[in-house]
């Protein structure tokens, strides 16, 4: 009897504030299902402006304790092929050569330093393949940066990167636990004048993705009415921008302890996800599309399926 092949793989992703780990089950046609999800709050990339650009000794522990759980884990649901990969969280750190290689001896894990060249590439074509024949626009947000690339299929046009990631934004434009109108205008400000580069593209892409683990999951719970696409794939949903709207006016009027129950999942999303947002507000405006399509793709999802295609 005949027996599709199917594949395990897993990828280990090292942000500015989490550390996120996944393993799907991957047959012959890249169709896969998620086997194990994760996150921990480890927090390697954090503050590092107010420690002279060190990574503390607090964030290297509790880093490598969720590396440790999750080499273990892999170990447990017999992963053929894995990526341990950082970005942000310590591209830019002092002490970073250090911190890599203390990792590996407590872990036995070489976090690969990913540039934002390869990062984009990654990403993108985790994405681009819902578009064919499509120019599109892709935003990763993260809590350090946001990055921004526009292409069609494989070939990717223009990369962009952003210091206005949620929590850096959360950090420097908030000073208490509920921004308060001028806190808020000035972080838009920000937004708007470090996104202008965007309004020189020469580019007119069709949508932008809007994406970062769990955007689909995210509009669903906070009862965002979501369009169809015709044939969608991994990005079965739309929604006009100004459809967020109402969605950001609710987030703002809250505390941050006040929002955290609009989404139990990871209630410390809510902490700043009106900065997601005017994020996602600029960079329609800029280029010129109101059409988002919010999805759960990241770096992860591309690494995990260029994986299974070396081992399929």
């Amino acid at each position: 009897m005949f027996v599709p092949k199917k594949v395990r793989t897993a990828v280990i992703d090292v942000g500015t504030l989490k550390s996120k780990f996944e393993v799907r089950e991957f047959d012959e046609s890249l169709n896969s299902t998620v086997v194990d999800r994760q996150k921990e709050l480890t927090v390697l990339g954090r503050d590092l402006d107010k420690s002279n650009g060190m990574i503390i000794r607090r964030a290297v522990e509790t880093t490598v304790e969720a590396l440790n759980k999750f080499k273990k884990q892999m170990g447990k649901l017999q992963v053929q092929k894995y990526r341990a990969v950082t970005t942000e969280a310590i591209r830019k750190a002092v002490n970073s050569k250090e911190v890599l290689d203390e990792i590996l001896e407590r872990t036995g894990l070489a976090l690969e330093v990913l540039d934002h060249k390869e990062e984009a590439e990654i990403y993108f074509r985790s994405v681009s393949k819902d578009f064919p024949g499509q120019t599109i626009a892709v935003s990763d947000i993260g809590g350090g940066s946001v990055q921004v690339v526009v292409g069609k299929d494989k070939d990717i046009y223009e990369t962009h990167l952003f210091k206005t990631g949620t929590y850096f934004m959360q950090e420097n434009f908030s000073q208490s636990h509920h921004p308060s109108e001028d806190e808020l205008q000035k972080a838009i400000s920000y937004v708007e004048n470090e996104l202008r580069l965007l309004e020189s593209s020469k580019y007119k892409p069709e949508a932008l993705v809007y994406g970062s683990t769990n955007i689909i999951d995210f509009m669903e719970v906070m009862g965002i009415k979501l369009s169809k696409r015709e044939s969608g794939g991994g990005h079965p949903y739309w929604v006009d921008v100004s459809g967020l709207n109402p969605l950001y006016d609710k987030i703002v009027a809250l505390s941050y302890e006040d929002r955290m129950p609009m989404y139990p999942a990871e209630p410390y999303y809510m902490w700043s996800a009106d900065k997601a947002l005017m994020n996602i507000f600029r960079i329609s405006q800029c280029l010129g599309t109101s059409v988002i399509i919010p999805s759960n793709n990241n770096i992860s999802t591309g690494i995990l399926q260029e994986l299974a295609l070396l081992l399929l």
